[in-house]
C-alpha cells in the first residue's frame, strides 16, 4: 500500500510542478495575449480592500432525505442573513424569514435513483431562491449573495420524460423572478462558489496553444488558479457560457441568458481563489471583487464571505431531525409496509 501511495504523491507532485511552470510563464507573457472572450484587457488585476458600509444579505439552504420502501420524505429549510456594515464591521443583523425557519417537508412516490437526486437539488433551489426573493422584497440589501451558482447546474436539468421535470420549470421561473427583483430593488446579486470544479476559464486559456501548450489538461479553473493567482488578484470577467443561447441550462432562463459573468478571485495565501458569479449591467467588477474580497478573509485558510458563513451554519440540519421524523412517522404508520426503512439503513449486522 505505501508504495502505491508514495507514487499517487510523485503524480500529485509532478502535476502541481508543471501547473506552477506554466503559471509563471503566462505571468510573464500575459500582456503579449488577448482572450477575446474576455471583458477586459488583461489576464489578471489587483484587488483592493475597501471599507465596506452597506447592507450585505445572503441565502443557504440545508435539506435532509431518506428512501423508505414506499417513498421518498425530503426535509428543508432556507435562510437568509443580513449584515448591516458601518466601515467593515457588523452593526446590526436580520434574518428572514427568521432566525431558525420551520422545516419544509416534502413526499413522492415511484420515483427511481436519478429522478430522486433530481428532485432534492430541485427542491433546495426552490426554497434558496424564493427565500433570497423574499429578503430582497422586505429589506433592500445592497449586495445579495448566494451559497453557489446564480443559475442552475447542467446536473440539475431533469430529462425531458422525468417524473420532476414540472419543478424544474418552476425553478427555472423562479430564477429569471429573481433576477427581476434584484433589477427592481437595485440589488447586486452574486454567486459565490466556494468549491468549483468548472473548466471555462482554462478553456479559454487553452485557445492558445502556443502560450499555454496541453498544461491544462483535466485541470479545473481553481486548481490552476491557485498557482496562476496571487492574494489581492482576479482574473478577467468572462460570461458563464460562449453560447447562452445554446447552453444546456442558460437557454431556459430567457432574456437572462446572456448576462451572467463571472471571475475568479484569490482572497487568502493558503486557499483557492472562489469562484464569483453576477449579472451584467451593474456595478462594476472592480468594486464587485472588493467587496467580496474584504469581506472574505476572515482565516488565512479559508477564504469566503463572513455573512454567508452564517447563512450556512443557520441553514445546517441535524441529522436527529430526519430521526425525529422518522419516529412520528413510525407511531402513526406502525403496520404501513411503506413506511419501511431501505434493507441497507436496517442490517441486523455490521
Amino acid at each position: 500500500m505505501f508504495e502505491e501511495i508514495e507514487q499517487i504523491a510523485r503524480n500529485v507532485e509532478e502535476l502541481e510542478k508543471s501547473r506552477h511552470e506554466l503559471a509563471q510563464r503566462l505571468r510573464f507573457n500575459s500582456g503579449k495575449v488577448v482572450f477575446s472572450e474576455a471583458f477586459e484587457k488583461e489576464m489578471f488585476y489587483p484587488v483592493q480592500s475597501g471599507c465596506v458600509g452597506c447592507s450585505v444579505a445572503a441565502v443557504d439552504g440545508g435539506i435532509l432525505s431518506e428512501e423508505f420502501h414506499g417513498f421518498d420524505l425530503l426535509i428543508g429549510r432556507s435562510v437568509g442573513v443580513v449584515f448591516e456594515y458601518e466601515d467593515s464591521k457588523v452593526k446590526a443583523h436580520k434574518y428572514f424569514p427568521r432566525a431558525i425557519p420551520q422545516m419544509e417537508y416534502d413526499l413522492k412516490n415511484g420515483l427511481d435513483l436519478r429522478d430522486m437526486n433530481w428532485h432534492k437539488s430541485l427542491f433546495r433551489l426552490r426554497g434558496e431562491i424564493e427565500c433570497a426573493i423574499g429578503i430582497m422584497e422586505m429589506h433592500k440589501p445592497s449586495y445579495l449573495m448566494l451559497d453557489g451558482s446564480i443559475a442552475p447546474l447542467v446536473s440539475d436539468k431533469p430529462a425531458e420524460d422525468s417524473q420532476v421535470r414540472p419543478l424544474y420549470d418552476e425553478v427555472a421561473q423562479k430564477y429569471q423572478q429573481l433576477y427581476e427583483t434584484a433589477q427592481k430593488h437595485n440589488v447586486t446579486l452574486l454567486g459565490v462558489i466556494k468549491d468549483s470544479r468548472g473548466r471555462r476559464f482554462n478553456e479559454i486559456l487553452e485557445k492558445h496553444a502556443e502560450v499555454v501548450g496541453n498544461g491544462l489538461r483535466n485541470a479545473s479553473d481553481t486548481n490552476f488558479l491557485f498557482f496562476l493567482l496571487q492574494k489581492g488578484e482576479r482574473t478577467f470577467a468572462f460570461r458563464y457560457s460562449n453560447e447562452p443561447a445554446r447552453h444546456q441550462v442558460l437557454k431556459d432562463l430567457g432574456q437572462w441568458a446572456d448576462k451572467i459573468l463571472t471571475f475568479y478571485l484569490k482572497a487568502v495565501e493558503l486557499d483557492r481563489p472562489i469562484r464569483v458569479e453576477f449579472l451584467s449591467g451593474g456595478r462594476g467588477f472592480g468594486e464587485i471583487a472588493s467587496l467580496v474580497y474584504s469581506l472574505s478573509q476572515l482565516n488565512r485558510r479559508y477564504a469566503y464571505p463572513a455573512v454567508l458563513i452564517e447563512a450556512d451554519l443557520r441553514a445546517a440540519m441535524d441529522g436527529l431531525a430526519m430521526q425525529r421524523v422518522r419516529n412520528a412517522l413510525a407511531l402513526r404508520l406502525s403496520k404501513s409496509s411503506s413506511a419501511l426503512r431501505l434493507r441497507r439503513n436496517t442490517r441486523p449486522f455490521r
